[in-house]
């Protein structure tokens, strides 16, 4: 009799487990992660991702902020990050928000990734830095300045011993500062694990931890004003300006030098893993990189500032000097000389689009060569100046920024960075400030990262511009090859 009277309990015991275990929505997502600015009436993405409780399949839903909201995507595991992707017909603010669902309930709504929709061509933001012992005094932006993360945070390296990391929101991440204020000339070299290496004037390498703190710090003997390389393995290669090309291991450790006489180019790195660096005469110089012995070495005649661009397809880097100006493809192979161009006075350094057309700055105009280094195009900016190397999007459209009018070390009216389209015209142009040339260093080049933002150092700022598109999937379509300026050929 009594197990009777237990029947009529078992389903709504079964019932009630049914209900706590797939009854329950998912966890709220995090807050959507993606670009704070974005461009209108280009397609972009947020990623969203959460658990269920009971190990349940998720699916996700984006609500755009402006009036629209994703349909549900697939069901899939909890925990794997999910991509969408919108586009914005409007300027302005807007907030974005996601939820998830299991088969049975939809969970709230996530907190927002509040974003910006900005026009091209429109200032983004910009950002200053003074001497912390003399807040009159301002650090100068008119070198080459940024290296771009792979989240969208941006390492900008102050001439008064200062790196600065910026988050794509806004906000200051932190700041590395040395203590004796030892100056700063070129961008910094990002790690696949998220190390930053800079040289100094102090005669040091740093590498800092993604969290900006000191890592290691190595003392090379000599001065180090041009930004590093990457290779494949982790090994970087810095060039000082009085000796020698060094090889340093991820723990800071010397794997070789190589006597140079010093420059202050930086090195770049073939897809052999081959190290080729311009002495401060002229000579370049192929390096074995797993014992730092010469391959071959080939002389421009000139000493040569801008970095090199390298075209494996065609066998050939491009090296350009900055007194006659003369572009030079270089066998990789052996060191021969092939085709020439004459840029002429205060040539940037090169960059190559995916079909093989170089673009390089000279005399106050952008020129676009075919691989034969024969004239395709000539765009010639208003005003004229000090032309930058350029950066090159998938699209095709180029930004260049153009010190007009300056002489050496003096400020005088207002620069600008230029968008060209790809036949050679003016797309648009953007003010910034006043900034300096300075022959012996690359003038700050423009940086693109995968949102279609310019990054680039002028005077006493260093400035976001919002562009078109993204980086072109090139040969070498920006200084020192990518965002992260790994020097590397791909």
């Amino acid at each position: 009799m009594k197990s009777r009277r237990l029947l009529p309990i078992l389903p709504v015991a079964l019932a009630a487990l049914l209900v706590g275990t797939c009854g329950k929505a998912p966890l709220v997502p995090d807050a959507p992660k993606g670009s704070a600015q974005w461009l209108p009436n280009i397609v972009m993405a947020c990623t969203i991702s959460t658990t269920d409780a009971s190990g349940a399949q998720v699916s996700y839903q984006f609500d755009w902020g402006d009036g629209n909201k994703s349909q549900w995507s697939q069901f899939m595991d909890g925990g794997v990050p999910f991509a969408d992707t919108h586009s914005y017909t409007d300027f302005g603010s807007h907030a974005i928000r996601a939820r998830a669902k299991n088969s049975k309930r939809a969970s709230g709504w996530s907190a927002p990734l509040s974003i910006n929709v900005v026009a091209e061509g429109r200032v983004v933001w910009s950002i200053g830095f003074t001497d912390p012992e003399d807040i009159e005094d301002s650090s100068d932006f008119s070198l080459n300045s940024f290296a771009i993360g792979p989240d969208n945070t941006t390492y900008i390296a102050c001439d008064y011993g200062a790196l600065i990391a910026r988050k794509p929101s806004g906000s200051i991440a932190w700041k590395f500062v040395l203590p004796d204020l030892d100056q700063i000339t070129a961008a910094p070299v990002l790690a696949d694990d998220g190390t930053i290496l800079i040289g100094c004037s102090n005669d040091s390498i740093y590498a800092l931890n993604p969290d900006g703190t000191l890592k290691w710090a190595d003392s090379v003997g000599s001065q180090v004003w041009a930004t590093g390389a990457l290779g494949a393995d982790g090994t970087a290669y810095f060039q000082t300006a009085d000796t020698t090309v060094i090889a340093l291991r991820s723990d800071g450790t010397q794997l070789w030098t190589f006597f140079t006489e010093g420059g202050n180019s930086a090195p770049v790195v073939g897809t052999d893993g081959t190290v080729y660096a311009v002495n401060q005469n002229g000579t370049v110089y192929a390096i074995n990189p797993s014992d730092g012995s010469q391959k071959w070495a080939s002389s421009v005649g000139k000493p040569v500032t801008a970095p090199p661009a390298i075209d494996p397809s065609r066998n050939a880097l491009y090296v350009v000097d900055n007194e006659t100006g003369v572009l030079q493809s270089i066998n990789l192979e052996n060191g021969t000389g092939g085709f020439q161009y004459t840029v002429g006075a205060e040539a940037s350094g090169p960059i190559v689009d995916p079909d093989g057309n170089v673009y390089v700055g000279g005399v106050g105009k952008l020129s676009k060569l075919n691989s034969e280094l024969e004239m395709v195009w000539e765009f010639v900016p208003p005003l004229g100046g000090v032309v930058s190397t350029p950066a090159i999007t998938v699209d095709g459209y180029l930004y260049v920024l153009v010190v007009p009018g300056k002489k050496r070390l003096a400020l005088q009216g207002t620069d600008s960075l230029y968008a060209v389209n790809p036949d050679g015209t003016r797309r648009w142009a953007c003010g910034l400030g006043e900034g300096m040339s300075d022959p012996e260093y690359p003038l700050s080049a423009p940086k693109l990262d995968a949102s279609g933002f310019i990054y680039v150092g002028d005077g006493f700022r260093a400035w976001c511009v919002a562009g078109v598109s993204a980086p072109a999937q090139s040969i070498w379509p920006m200084i020192q090859r990518d965002a992260r300026n790994t020097g590397r050929a791909r």
